[in-house]
């Protein structure tokens, strides 16, 4: 059990302290020349809140409409938005990756480049300030995590403990051995996202947001994560069971990526899900027993980073009294990802992944 409180406290301390490095949004507003590119793959239910809020923030809207079914390239044109149609992904690329290609393809010379999800909904200025915070603390990369538009299970009990594997794997200011990005919302630098070749260089991945932050960070730019609290909503994690399928979308394959082959990648998994089932489960056994002093410490560790990031969120606070549970939860969630990889993949919006 000392084990256990002792990587609580110092996994929480570590992620308190990357909270602390997280600049927060600009009060100014920066009038530079951005082209939004959204891809859309069965998006028609979203665009009538993203297009109207995005609309007067930029200079252009592309939306790509990539092999919808549902009319989504109908919706985005009766808004008076430019609308790219693709077929579909070649061999090789993954299908958001080459949507956002095109996007960028039929786009000038505007300075900056916006990629945002369908599913999300921005404030007023929240896309000319997210450049003037790029411009005042030296980034060419910003990126802004959506936030659900109200309690939700996934989001008070599954994300706070996989907030801290995701700082621990990727830090807020650029320096691990990947860069942060959220994909639902990422501005950056035109002259940076050339220079780091584009969506090219990524085309296969399916990690496109924190891939596409460590290139710009890896070929000399500047990659940051910003909080903007309750200006960017997002419904592409609305329910427990989308959220579940929208993490392991990213994480099967991303851990192939990073592991170089299915059996590494189980391997991988199912050591991270038997270790994080101890992790949470751990202290909740110690005080059920009564071998109350180190467990009541982990579970107090545990607590403080669950409250963190629930109180950035708009969260219940209280939940974090279950930060145990949210790390038993991720152990599960790692080893379903284990048995996904192992059956080949997982599926997303009708597509295999990984």
């Amino acid at each position: 059990m000392g084990v256990v409180a002792a990587a609580a406290v110092a996994r929480t301390s570590r992620v308190l302290a990357q909270w602390r490095r997280v600049p927060e949004l600009s009060r100014s507003a920066s009038p530079a020349s951005v082209v939004a590119v959204v891809p859309a793959r069965n998006e028609a239910a979203t665009l009538p809140e993203l297009l109207p809020a995005l609309k007067g923030q930029v200079e252009r809207v592309i939306v790509v409409d990539d092999a919808s079914t549902d009319g989504t390239g109908d919706v985005a044109r009766s808004f008076g938005v430019e609308v790219v149609h693709g077929d579909g992904p070649p061999k090789g690329w993954a299908g958001k990756v080459h949507a956002m290609h095109l996007g960028v393809l039929a786009s000038d010379d505007e300075e900056w480049l916006l990629f945002m999800d369908a599913d999300c909904v921005p404030a007023p200025d929240l896309v000319p300030r997210l450049v003037a915070t790029a411009e005042e603390v030296g980034a060419d990369l910003v990126s802004v995590a959506g936030l659900a538009d109200r309690p939700r299970p996934s989001w008070w009990l599954l994300l706070p403990a996989f907030n801290t594997l995701v700082f621990e794997g990727s830090p807020p200011d650029g320096r691990g051995m990947t860069a942060l990005a959220i994909g639902h919302c990422i501005v950056v630098r035109r002259k940076a996202f050339e220079r780091a070749g584009g969506w090219e260089a990524l085309a296969g991945t399916h990690a496109d947001d924190v891939g596409i932050a460590t290139a710009v960070r890896d070929s000399g730019g500047v990659p940051r994560l910003v909080d903007a609290t309750a200006l960017l909503t997002t419904s592409g994690l609305d329910g427990f069971g989308q959220t579940w399928r929208s993490l392991r979308k990213s994480i099967v394959p991303g851990v192939q990526e990073i592991t170089g082959s299915r059996a590494r990648a189980v391997a991988f998994l199912l050591f991270g899900g038997v270790v994080h089932l101890l992790f949470g489960l751990a202290p909740v056994v110690a005080v059920l027993r009564r071998r109350s002093l180190l467990g009541a410490v982990a579970w107090a560790a545990q607590a403080s980073s669950h409250h963190e990031y629930v109180r950035r969120c708009g969260q219940p606070r209280s939940s974090a009294v279950l930060a145990p549970f949210s790390w038993a939860l991720v152990g599960a969630f790692l080893l379903d990802c284990a048995w996904r990889v192992l059956r080949g993949g997982t599926v997303w919006k009708d597509r295999r992944v990984g």
